[in-house]
Parts: structure tokens; sequence; C-alpha cells
């Protein structure tokens, strides 16, 4: 039997990179030219599903060890593997290294053809093999780099870093009075809330020009309560930032109140929140996809040069 393996740091919480790793859209995502997993049968210990590969079309894999949170282990069961081997098991583990997690893929398998099957793993099975690995594992990281990002960008994490107060109304409020805070503050809505604390409604801009146009008598002596929006659309605090700008886009809103458990209000977020998050998400993506070019080159250059004359071309992404 002959071992081939590739590992990458990540960051991230154990549980949620497990999910990633035993994700079966994740692992056909990252897989180099996989076009499809079909999830055949059974969870964790005893699975089955069928891998289609572009060039080689069709086998299947089985679960035969399964540790959450740790390891598992998928063997190739039917025919048409891309490689030569009569036997063949992909163990992807995890582990927890100071603040980094190490995501291992390792191959164990036995050529075909006895003898002739060394000359293979020379120079078919190996190449192509340490590839394969070297790709999907990087993939791997790359996926749960997005999802780190995609969560730790979320409504709460917003409202921390905006440090701004919240302000509110009762539903008697005089229009005129609202005015006034919108003005004194710069903001282009205030949330209407009832005696109990609780969101009734919210006063916008928008609520009041149309208030204007529509009314035949002048509005600025009359109660938020007359012109306000009654039914009001928030947000939850774990909510992720590609959430927020769904909700704001499909209903056509510029401020999303974002409230508790039990509908107490946390703050408001608005549109210009939504364009600096989105802006911070933009440059951890490309930070990460530097990280992420300059490890693929120095990887295949440890594999042609070895990885000391890479370390002294590239600092070693491990």
């Amino acid at each position: 039997m002959l071992i081939l393996e590739n590992d990458k740091r990540v960051k991230g919480k154990l549980d949620n990179i497990w999910e990633i790793l035993t994700d079966v859209k994740c692992f056909a995502d990252a897989g180099p030219d996989i076009i499809r997993v079909e999830h055949l049968a059974g969870e964790g210990l005893g699975m089955i599903r069928r891998v289609h590969h572009r060039v080689s079309g069709a086998w299947e894999e089985e679960c035969i060890a399964w540790k959450p949170q740790s390891h598992f282990t998928m063997q190739v069961t039917g025919g048409n593997y891309l490689l030569p081997v009569t036997y063949l098991r992909r163990i992807t583990s995890m582990q927890q290294k100071q603040k980094n997690v190490v995501i291992k893929i390792r191959y164990e398998y036995t050529p075909k053809y006895g003898p002739f099957g060394l000359f293979l793993n020379k120079h078919q099975i190996i190449p192509i093999l340490n590839l394969f690995s070297s790709q999907l594992v990087d993939n791997l990281a790359k996926i749960i780099h997005q999802r780190n990002i995609d969560v730790s960008i979320s409504a709460a994490s917003i409202l921390k870093n905006k440090h701004s107060d919240i302000h509110t109304i009762t539903p008697d409020t005089l229009i005129l009075a609202a005015c006034k805070i919108l003005t004194k503050y710069k903001i282009g809505s205030v949330i209407v809330l009832d005696p109990q604390g609780k969101i009734v409604g919210i006063l916008s801009e928008r609520d009041i020009v149309n208030g204007i146009a529509n009314s035949d008598r002048p509005i600025l002596d009359q109660a938020a309560s007359e012109f306000m929006t009654h039914k009001v659309i928030c947000s939850h605090p774990d909510d992720s930032l590609a959430t927020l700008m769904s909700v704001m886009n499909a209903k056509h809103i510029r401020h999303l109140p974002v409230v508790d458990d039990n509908e107490y209000l946390m703050g408001i977020i608005d549109i210009t929140d939504i364009i600096n998050a989105r802006m911070l998400e933009l440059e951890q993506t490309s930070a990460a996809m530097y990280q992420y070019i300059e490890g693929r080159k120095w990887r295949e250059m440890a594999m042609q040069v070895g990885r000391g004359a890479a370390a002294k071309e590239f600092k070693s992404p491990a």
C-alpha cells in the first residue's frame, strides 16, 4: 500500500469546518474536474455516493470510517476510477493546531499490474493524484475562508462596529418633532416604539414626503402614527450580510431594524452600513485570493524543485 498526503492550515470553528468537509456539494465544488456527486444511500458510516468525473466517467465511494469533527474515510468501490489502482481510500481529517485547524487529504492505494504498476505510480498515479489532492485541499480551504467571512459579517457585527445611538419616537410624536430628530442626527428614519418598547412602525423621509403629497392639510402637527409604515421588516442579529442585502433589495428598503429573540430593538442598519460591510468583505476576499495564489505557486515549485528550494523563493504558506 502506498500513501500520498496534502494538508492546509485554515481558520474557523471545528463544527463549521467539519460541515464543509462532509458536504457532498462542497466536495463536488472543490474537486478538480468533478461534474457532480450523487448521494446514493446512508449518512456517516456506510454512506455511499457516486462521483462523476469529466474525464473518467463515474465511480462509487463508500464511507468505511467516520469520527465526527475528526476524520472520515471514503473507499472506492466501483470501476472507472481515473487512475489504474486496485484499491484506494481517501481519508479526510482535521486537527486543531493552536489558533488554526489543519485539514489533511490522505490517499492510501495500491497500483494495478504488479511490478509495472511501480512505473505507472511514478509517472502517472503520483503526479495526477498529487495534483488532484493539492487542488482539492486548496479549494476546500477557499470555501472555508469564504464561509468564515459570511459568518463573521452579520447584523450583530455591523451594529457593533457602527457605534451609533438608536433614535426612536412614540406613535403620538408630532411629525414636526420627528423631522427635527432626522435633521439633527442626519438620519433617514426613526423607529416608532410602543410603551412596552416593541416596534409598531418606522417613519422615514419617504413616509413624510408621501404624507405631504397626499394629505389635504398640513401634516407637521399630526401624529407620526398617521404616516409611518406599520408593517416593519426586521432582521435578526445572526443574519448574514448576504441575507441583509437580499432583503433590502427584494423589499426596496434602505433601513432595516435589528431585533433580538424577544423582538426588542437592538439597532438599525442602513444602506451605508451595508456598503461599508460589503467593501470589508471584498477586501477580505481579495486578501484570501492573494494568499491562495501564493500558496499554489509555492506548492507547484515545491513539487518541481523541493520544499527547501521553494522556501528560498516563497515564504512557506504552512
